[in-house]
């Protein structure tokens, strides 16, 4: 079942519109949902929808051939022949997907058919749409600098995990808790999502095959059956991902270990990893390419090398390296049970990271929809290093945005704690502020999980630029 990139498929079908040769480019992590939304693009159009086999250029033409109904095997010239007549005749689509499997088994038909599209087919309803999987290859064979595709390009779209609110579609009647918790491990990956539907029974999802959870603890086997248990692990290994990206994973693995346990800077990384730090730059920059780490700056201070800081994107490879990962003795035994047991030790530690991001898809969302009293820009964060601790301190998120066409900076905390916020945290926000030089008018943001004390309410009743939010308001 199609749910979600309805924002994608309006881009896409855009694509489509008129009648002269364009060339669209889709590229993303596996997983992401590339095929789906192609093939939920390619509804009732006329042309050719054709993945790309591993395999030499004889057999990849033998393939289409058959795809297209050809009676006799086709060449490359060929190929365009008949894609020239057909486009005389109706609009064509053609989707190849994992493209770069092309490039490599024939680089003169990928010439070939970009010969086509800016010469013979340039004024007729070819739409040409080349996906992959693999950015490093992408970069190489068609957006890269020595691409001949580079400038042909009409619609560069990546593909990025679905947000909390499209990744709650899959989660049928669960809590705004549980459902924060899925998202998390889940990652917003439509690969997971799904399989996370299937076993919590939600309609739609049966020809998946897997069967539905009968047990009680429902949250419990989920995280066992996608990412715990060796044997009926469901989901999406993030080492596998890599692996499409990078030879080695050896120190890989190892620097998204050390991220997980919250040493992000590169001098922390060094020293954990014993390397030195002219080996752990270039590191996280491959990365960084692939969309596995990215790279944090304080908001106000973008320039300030001494306030970089790294991070894991995805929350999913986040849950892996941080649980998974440090109890790999007994996820090679297959103890499941006994890694959910240790992963409560660091649970909240990482719900904080997901309800994070969680807070900052709704000050967007909100902001959009001009459902708050100022209009936010630039979301990001700000914190000072104590170079002597080796710590950080900070806010969990900072906002730069107008309020009545006025600058304005919206500071906020976002609490993942059992007990319900006091007048204490509330206070404690508003002083670490003065710590910032804001621009214009301050807003103060607390979120919760689970509520706020009477107290703290009767408090921000009285102040004009607090804001008391809740994981159920936001849900």
């Amino acid at each position: 079942m199609f749910k979600g990139r309805s924002e994608e498929l309006g881009k896409l079908n855009k694509f489509y519109e008129g009648d002269n040769a364009e060339v669209a480019i889709i590229s993303g992590q596996i997983g992401i949902g590339k095929t789906s939304l192609l093939r939920e693009f390619y509804v009732g159009k006329e042309g050719l929808f054709f993945e790309a086999y591993e395999t030499t250029s004889k057999h990849q033409f033998e393939l289409i051939s058959h795809i297209m109904g050809s009676e006799t095997i086709l060449d490359a010239e060929g190929f365009c022949k008949e894609i020239t007549k057909r486009a005389t005749e109706t609009k064509q689509l053609i989707i190849i997907d994992q493209y770069p499997h092309i490039v490599k088994a024939d680089p003169d038909f990928d010439k070939m058919l970009h010969t086509c599209i800016t010469g013979e087919w340039k004024d007729l309803p070819v739409k040409l749409v080349l996906c992959s999987d693999a950015f490093m290859l992408v970069d190489k064979y068609i957006k890269g600098k020595k691409a001949i595709w580079r400038d042909t390009i009409s619609l560069d779209l990546e593909l990025k995990p679905l947000g909390f609110y499209d990744s709650c579609q899959f989660f049928a009647d669960s809590s705004p808790k549980e459902a924060a918790y899925l998202y998390g491990i889940t990652g917003g990956i439509p690969y997971n999502l799904s399989r996370v539907a299937a076993l919590l029974g939600v309609d739609g999802f049966t020809e998946l095959n897997i069967h539905p959870i009968e047990s009680e603890d429902k949250i419990k086997e989920v995280t066992k059956r996608l990412f715990l248990d060796k044997e009926a692990r469901l989901g999406l290994n993030p080492e596998i991902v890599m692996a499409t990206e990078l030879r080695e994973l050896a120190y890989y693995n190892y620097m998204l270990a050390t991220l997980a346990k919250g040493l992000n800077r590169v001098n922390q990384i060094s020293a954990e990893i014993e390397k030195p730090k002219d080996v752990v730059v270039p590191y996280l920059n491959s990365l960084m390419a692939i969309g596995v780490c990215t790279k944090d700056t304080a908001i106000t201070e973008i320039t300030n090398r001494k306030k970089t800081r790294y991070s894991i994107v995805n929350l999913s490879t986040l849950f892996w390296y941080k649980v998974v990962v440090p109890n790999y003795d007994e996820y090679i035994l297959g103890n499941a049970d006994a890694i959910w047991e240790k992963a409560q030790a660091v649970m909240d530690e990482y719900m904080k990271d997901v309800f994070i991001k969680i807070c900052a898809e709704y000050l967007r969302d909100r902001s959009d929809k001009n459902m708050l009293p100022f209009t936010i820009e630039e979301i990001g964060n700000w914190w000072v290093n104590d170079d002597e601790a080796g710590t950080t301190d900070g806010f969990d998120l900072v906002s730069l945005g107008t309020c009545e066409g006025k600058p304005a900076t919206i500071f906020a905390q976002c609490y993942y704690i059992d007990e319900p916020i006091e007048v204490a945290q509330l206070k404690s926000l508003i002083e670490k502020t003065k710590q910032l030089h804001r621009q214009g008018d301050a807003f103060y943001l607390v979120f919760s999980n689970v509520g706020f004390h009477e107290n703290a309410i009767t408090i921000s009743s009285a102040i004009k630029n607090i804001m008391l939010i809740t994981l159920d308001e936001m849900r």
